[in-house]
């Protein structure tokens, strides 16, 4: 008490009457340095940013690729033209083409969105290319097997024209098909952000891929099922 007593009370007064540093004005808490109140800065000077660029500047950036892309996924019909004929004898195949190469998609979306986040963040860069390869492989695997097996019933139970020959076909392409979409993501999402193009790029260019692969992958794997079936049915003793 006494070395308060010491002290000036405009003193005492101004200590007590000192703003905290988060006392401003932030419409959600009344904090003007608070996280929200940043992030909406952050938020409406991008959204201006994105408002105000020129449509010829985006457009210009998105249809080289579009282009580009477009004369890549026409080898998708080389392949079905390449194997007609196994197509015609096993018209299932068709019904399920769709779903083999959207399976692809659907994993190497995953894969594109988690590595692009954690790009921006910093967790990971192109110089971990090994370890991210080795780990996504290994998730595009497991991921792979479960869902093929998943495919199996799927094929042979709920299809009318397909028989226990065209699940396995498909059942097994579909595991591949995932697997292979995995290493392609990873292989395409690291490249491309030593270019600053992960983000823009690598979701087009990951689709066409696995496109065309999935197309491949579907048509060989079907002919080499087919065959060994063919092969097994013909040694069998009557």
């Amino acid at each position: 008490p006494r070395v308060m007593s010491l002290l000036p009370k405009e003193s005492l007064r101004s200590d007590a009457q000192e703003p905290a540093p988060h006392a401003s004005h932030c419409p959600r808490c009344g904090a003007g340095r608070c996280f929200a109140a940043a992030r909406s800065s952050r938020g409406t000077s991008s959204r201006a940013e994105y408002l105000d660029t020129s449509l010829y500047v985006d457009v210009r950036a998105r249809l080289p690729w579009l282009v580009g892309l477009m004369l890549v996924q026409s080898l998708s019909g080389v392949i079905v033209e390449i194997f007609s004929s196994l197509i015609s004898d096993h018209i299932v195949l068709t019904a399920f083409l769709t779903m083999l190469v959207g399976g692809g998609g659907n994993a190497s979306g995953q894969t594109i969105a988690d590595l692009v986040q954690r790009l921006r963040t910093g967790e990971v860069s192109p110089a971990d290319f090994g370890s991210v390869l080795a780990r996504e492989a290994s998730i595009g695997a497991i991921l792979g097997l479960t869902v093929g097996a998943c495919a199996f019933p799927r094929v042979s139970l709920l299809s009318k024209h397909a028989g226990l020959v065209d699940a396995v076909a498909i059942s097994t392409a579909y595991a591949i098909i995932v697997f292979l979409a995995n290493v392609v993501a990873v292989c395409v999402v690291l490249f491309l952000d030593r270019y600053g193009q992960a983000a823009v790029g690598s979701p087009p260019v990951v689709q066409v891929v696995v496109d065309v692969v999935g197309t491949t992958i579907a048509c060989v794997v079907a002919h080499h099922v087919y065959s060994l079936f063919s092969s097994a049915e013909e040694s069998a003793p009557s």
